[in-house]
């Protein structure tokens, strides 16, 4: 690998994040670096071009600094891994459509790495088992990697660093750009539980056409792909495609009859998907024990930490203390809590309106996460 062609593929990556559309995939047998010494014109020549894209063309290449570039990430503890560099992904190398370049920031891990994705709207019960599968798959020592959406996508990642396993969250937008908001502390806790993965370079903002383009590096970092809740229409569909076309196995959590949010996910148990009726059994197949080793972490929880707010009057915060991140039945959160039943009720719904925990059909109670 030269400097010359690292810098090339660095090029091609911010190009294609201001063109929003593949340059790797159009350049056949043209080689990268040659592209730095062309005019817009020339390689408009050789390589079917819009016009937008020739203006971004030309504007880059004036401003273009590679060395730069480089030590503005370094600045922020960002690493570029450009298809020039060995330790660029292999799976996501060998998958269509790569991009030219992934900035990282945190530590890629090179075992058994398992995609959860999901729905953003998604239930209580769709959440729960997520975060279930999330921390069973962590602590077999499998890097669990999804989108870092609200949803199935948070709750995946919470549960692999429940376990203290390794996590990647791959971003819609700039590396550093933190989306939903909401999300901050997930996004730091990922960061520090695994790493945060993105195509975009800094400040890039999360237009609506960077998620679909992103599922295609969610599946090419991964052995296995699991679609826990999924309308017809799904991004996770997307994911689940992308895997389907590079061999990849693709698992799906069955959902109600008729439920929307699910039609898309038991449609691809229809296509034939596995079918996960079991978490534990789903686990001893794809990361059976030993396949995995947990990172060594530094002391503490790596997680993110769940206070109760100091703004809560003493009866809710003793009740949301006794609600679990699974459904939690009102006779246990009474035996943890220490309150009475009537006042147990009437704190739990308070803390259902304020958002803090969530009731099922069944009548139990999970905890949320509210930012």
């Amino acid at each position: 690998m030269t400097d010359r062609e690292r810098a090339a593929y660095l090029f091609l990556s911010l190009l294609q994040s201001r063109t929003g559309s593949s340059v790797i995939s159009r350049l056949g047998d043209l080689p990268p670096e040659t592209i730095l010494k062309m005019s817009a014109g020339e390689l408009a020549r050789k390589v079917k071009m819009t016009e937008r894209a020739e203006r971004a063309f030309d504007d880059l290449k004036r401003t273009f600094d590679p060395q730069a570039v480089t030590e503005k990430l370094s600045a922020r503890g960002i690493d570029v891994l450009t298809l020039a560099d060995e330790e660029f992904p292999e799976r996501l190398r060998e998958a269509p459509d790569p991009p030219p370049a992934l900035f990282v920031d945190g530590v890629l891990t090179d075992g058994l790495s398992v995609a959860i994705v999901g729905s953003r709207k998604s239930s209580v019960s769709g959440d729960v088992t997520a975060r279930r599968l999330g921390r069973a798959l962590g602590e077999r020592g499998a890097c669990v990697v999804s989108g870092l959406a609200l949803g199935i996508d948070a709750a995946a990642h919470r549960g692999a660093l429940e376990a203290r396993g390794a996590t990647i969250g791959v971003l819609g937008c700039g590396i550093d750009v933190v989306y939903p908001k909401r999300n901050r502390e997930l996004f730091d806790a990922v960061k520090r539980g695994g790493a945060l993965v993105s195509e975009y370079y800094l400040g890039e903002a999360p237009l609506a056409w960077r998620f679909p383009a992103r599922n295609r590096i969610i599946s090419g970092l991964c052995d296995v792909i699991v679609v826990v809740e999924a309308a017809e229409k799904s991004g996770a569909l997307i994911t689940a495609r992308h895997a389907l076309e590079s061999g990849r196995d693709v698992w799906a959590v069955p959902g109600p009859i008729g439920a929307t949010e699910c039609k898309g996910s038991n449609k691809l148990l229809s296509e034939g998907a596995g079918v996960i009726w079991d978490i534990q059994e789903f686990v001893d197949s794809v990361a059976p024990k030993g396949v995995g080793t947990l990172p060594e972490v530094e002391d503490g929880p790596r997680g993110v930490d769940e206070p109760v707010p100091a703004e809560l009057p003493e009866n809710e915060a003793a009740a949301l203390l006794g609600v679990g991140f699974e459904p939690t039945e009102v006779d246990v959160i009474s035996a943890r809590s220490g309150i009475s039943m009537g006042v147990l009720l009437s704190a739990l719904t308070m803390l259902e309106l304020k958002g803090y925990v969530a009731r099922s059909p069944s009548g139990a109670f999970t905890r949320m996460t509210v930012s």
